[in-house]
Order: C-alpha cells, then structure tokens, then sequence
C-alpha cells in the first residue's frame, strides 16, 4: 500500500471510533403525585432501554422514556427525574440516560 493510503485509513478508522460528546441534553421533570416533604433521600441512574437512537430529543422521548422505566419499577415513587443524551455510539447516535431521585 502507499503511505497516502495507509494514513488516510488510520485517519478514517481513528476519527470514526471517537466517541461522540457527553452530555448532549439535560431534560428534567418533577412527580407531581410526590406530595409533602419532597426531600431528596437517594439517587439512581441507568440507562434507558432502546440503546443507540438517533431520536431520542423527539418530543422529549428519553425523559417520557425514563419516567415510563421508573413507575414500572425501577424507581417507584420517584421525586425528581433527570434524562441525559449522551454520546457513546458512533457520529449522531446518542443513548438516553436516567437520573432518578427519591
């Protein structure tokens, strides 16, 4: 192979493994069935089910997605939910990352 060659598909392969920037969107929404003392005892995070999507800022599906994820059981009774876009898969595919607190 040419040198030329060699580099540009170093290049190629090195600049498509990259990952992706973190924290792309914060999305955050409060239970409004949580009533009374609405103090913050602990925290979960997960990621949500679906893995890498190209969509998951569509009228907000990943905070819709976590909230659905939590009231099914991962966290009952949650107080607060925050969704995070993250990076992580290859160019504009993000995962969608549940921060729960109750």
């Amino acid at each position: 192979m040419q040198p030329k060659t060699v580099l540009l598909t170093l290049f190629i392969a090195v600049a498509a493994a990259l990952p992706s920037p973190e924290d792309v969107v914060r999305d955050k929404a409060t239970n409004p069935a949580a009533t009374g003392d609405v103090s913050i005892m602990a925290q979960k995070n997960w990621q949500a089910a679906g893995g890498c999507k190209t969509d998951w800022d569509e009228d907000r599906r990943c905070l819709k997605t976590c909230i659905g994820e939590a009231e099914t059981g991962k966290c009952r009774n949650w107080k607060s939910m925050t969704a995070v876009i993250q990076g992580g898969c290859a160019f504009a595919w993000r995962t969608c990352r549940c921060i729960c607190e109750y």
